[in-house]
């Protein structure tokens, strides 16, 4: 669910100009209307993860974010208003990391049903069909050339486990009950939307990075973020682990908003494609159908205490556990407001047979609190 910054490459004026107006009608949007002078995020974010790992241990990954405006806004200007972040690791376990930065964007739907998105002069270019089986990025600047192509072997959800695009992409119902909200937390709950396009499925790197051929295949994932204001605006810590692990896919988050006790959680996890649980809930409020995310151990990485692992575990609804361990292996992007790694995933059923794989981990720490904290 979030993203990286590193140095930016600038393409064409600093002047942006303004995309299509939102449409959450259109499951690929645009989701919310972004501007220069407000804090508004919206992303279509991308992965795939190798399967088979470099010599030095690294498997080769890579996550693209398409982005209207900034995860993170420190200043009073939304800018740059439309960049693309791509990061990851070669096929040599070799890291790469870029941000590239346009004047222009615009996101919107086509009458054969295909969402299709630009940045530049179609420098980047998204497809994403309608039937959200088939997510494509094309790439075509000085820097990146090639595509990036996600196919789904599952069914698209909503944070809270919605199927269509007229189930609500919010979490507002699990506030339904009129409790007192903090402004973070109204934020989180009310305003912060998610949709999860492809939640596992193979998918193939063909590119060129720097002058490099990037090409592999593996597990790929989709989604989409939005809400009116930059995440260090309302969130105060952040857990996401994405991966495929023999028959289970799943993706997971846990948050706790910049004040407030409502912390959340949402899991989405599924056999053969087929789901056993979607869902999101309030920490604490439930015993079953919910995902508990535990970190462990310490790294100094710039600057702050990471973890060096993460379990969660499953309770589905019948009580029964599917649990997963997670190591992280390697780092990128790295800031203390912000950690994204590869790692290597075993797991399964509890009782049951064990798999193991390649997935992500990322810790996203808007508040810069100098040590990993438990979101329980």
């Amino acid at each position: 669910m979030l993203r990286s910054f590193t140095f930016a490459t600038l393409l064409g004026s600093l002047l942006p100009l303004h995309a299509v107006a939102a449409n959450l009608n259109n499951w690929e949007g645009p989701h919310i209307d972004v501007a220069v002078d407000n804090r508004a995020i919206d992303w279509w974010y991308t992965q795939v993860v190798s399967q088979k790992p470099a010599p030095n241990g690294i498997p080769p990954s890579i996550e693209i974010v398409l982005k209207h405006g900034n995860t993170f806004q420190f200043g009073p200007s939304n800018t740059p208003l439309y960049s693309v972040e791509i990061n990851g690791f070669d096929q040599d376990g070799v890291r790469f990391a870029q941000t590239l930065v346009f004047n222009t964007s615009s996101v919107f739907p086509t009458p054969s049903g295909v969402t299709v998105g630009t940045w530049g002069n179609k420098e980047i270019t998204f497809s994403a069909t309608q039937d959200r089986k088939n997510f494509a990025i094309y790439l075509n600047t000085a820097y990146a050339t090639g595509s990036v192509i996600i196919v789904s072997e599952s069914s698209a959800r909503t944070g809270c486990g919605g199927l269509e695009v007229t189930d609500s992409p919010f979490f507002s119902n699990l506030v339904s009950d009129k409790r007192q909200l903090t402004a973070s937390e109204v934020i989180l709950y009310q305003k912060t939307g998610w949709r999860i396009t492809i939640p596992g499925g193979q998918s193939t790197v063909n590119l060129v990075l720097g002058g490099k051929a990037v090409k592999f295949s593996g597990a790929g994932y989709k989604d989409s973020n939005w809400g009116p204001n930059a995440m260090n605006d309302f969130i105060e810590s952040w857990y996401v682990l994405i991966a495929q692990v023999g028959p289970w896919s799943f993706v997971t988050f846990s948050g706790a908003p910049s004040n407030g006790t409502n912390l959340i959680n949402s899991g989405h996890l599924s056999y053969n494609g087929n789901f056993v649980t979607s869902q999101c809930n309030i920490i604490g409020e439930r015993k079953t159908d919910i995902s508990v995310i535990i970190p462990s151990g310490e790294v100094l990485d710039s600057n702050v205490i990471a973890p060096t692992a993460f379990d969660v575990t499953f309770v589905l609804p019948n009580a029964t556990n599917v649990s997963f361990h997670a190591e992280n292996i390697a780092v990128n992007p790295t800031v203390s407001i912000y950690h994204r790694w590869t790692a290597k995933y075993t797991g399964g059923a509890v009782g049951g047979k064990q798999y193991e794989a390649y997935g992500l981990t990322e810790w996203m720490n808007p508040a810069n609190v100098s040590h990993w904290p438990h979101i329980q």
